[in-house]
């Protein structure tokens, strides 16, 4: 069954941070980005799990922004950003948990890059 296209700016806005947060992740955990697969498998997996839907250029669009804002936002927050602050940015189901200060900063520069940028 196929989802239908329903991706809000909100809903982009999340799936942004979820990449960006895993990037942040990757790249504390491993001292790498996440390779190409991992943000196509990451995307799918947040797609999946929040039952949205989103064309391939949606995809495409919000995948490669997440790398560089990954790498504009690790230099941003700074200090903010530590090992223990980034794997607190997910709870156990994989999902980003905003009682972190540091998920909230980041959905919040997500929301407004992508407003800004009229990706809405």
């Amino acid at each position: 069954m196929s989802n239908p296209l329903n991706m809000d700016l909100r809903a982009r806005a999340e799936l942004l941070s979820y990449l960006v947060a895993s990037h942040l992740l990757a790249r504390h955990m491993t001292g790498n980005w996440l390779s190409v697969e991992h943000v196509v498998e990451s995307t799918a997996l947040w797609l999946k799990t929040n039952g949205a839907g989103a064309d391939v250029m949606e995809r495409v669009m919000l995948s490669t922004r997440a790398h560089d804002m990954a790498q504009r936002l690790e230099n941003t927050l700074g200090s903010a950003v530590t090992s223990k602050s980034v794997t607190a940015l997910f709870c156990e189901n994989l999902r980003l948990d905003f009682r972190s200060p540091v998920a909230r900063q980041i959905y919040q520069h997500c929301l407004t890059h992508l407003f800004n940028s009229g990706c809405w």
